[in-house]
């Protein structure tokens, strides 16, 4: 009786949490499932997408471990963008080269740095630049910040996702240029169409 008990509350109050809560920022992949209805990706493209990241990743892991921790992988509609630094122009073309073999890839944008050293400082940096600019795109009421990933790189921040519109991109855009530390802004934003 007790265990009943129990489960009936469960099944009243976590619904209602989740409820509650499912307009707050927060991360995670399964936070990401309530709040993927919010992107101009259907669910459907954000599975795809998610199901790409993970097998490129993995693929990482299992061929090189300096790719999988020194690579950043994100994914827009099939479009990949990896960032990071590599030691050498090899393990570059091999990132690549894994990246265009997971089924449903539609480009691969290859923006990895050749760099010989790793600065703590420089990471902690871009890790600095990178939070701000998510926290920015998410305080701007005219932009979905859901729709946009980040990575930043040596104080180069890369941008990819979807606008609503020309004005959205640009303010996107702007609001990373502003943040301080920036020295470029790289985006491969595409706007949104009828097709979405």
């Amino acid at each position: 009786m007790h265990i009943n008990f129990v489960y009936t509350l469960v099944y009243i109050i976590l619904p209602s949490f989740l409820i509650a809560h499912c307009a707050q920022v927060a991360t995670g992949t399964a936070v990401k499932v309530v709040t993927v209805n919010q992107e101009d990706r259907s669910i459907g493209e954000f599975v795809d997408d998610t199901i790409i990241k993970t097998l490129i990743k993995n693929t990482y892991f299992d061929q090189n471990e300096k790719l999988f921790f020194n690579i950043d992988v994100e994914v827009s509609q099939g479009r990949v963008l990896l960032t990071g630094t590599i030691e050498n122009i090899d393990l570059k073309i091999e990132a690549t080269r894994i990246a265009w073999g997971v089924k449903g890839v539609q480009t691969v944008i290859n923006e990895i740095q050749i760099s010989n050293s790793d600065n703590i400082i420089n990471f902690a940096d871009d890790l600095i630049i990178s939070t701000k600019v998510k926290g920015k795109l998410i305080l701007n009421e005219n932009v979905n910040s859901l729709n946009y990933s980040i990575e930043t790189v040596n104080k180069l921040v890369y941008i990819i996702g979807i606008a609503g519109s020309e004005d959205e991109r640009d303010l996107v855009i702007n609001i990373a240029r502003e943040v301080y530390g920036v020295e470029e802004v790289i985006d491969y934003i595409t706007i949104k169409t009828d097709e979405f």
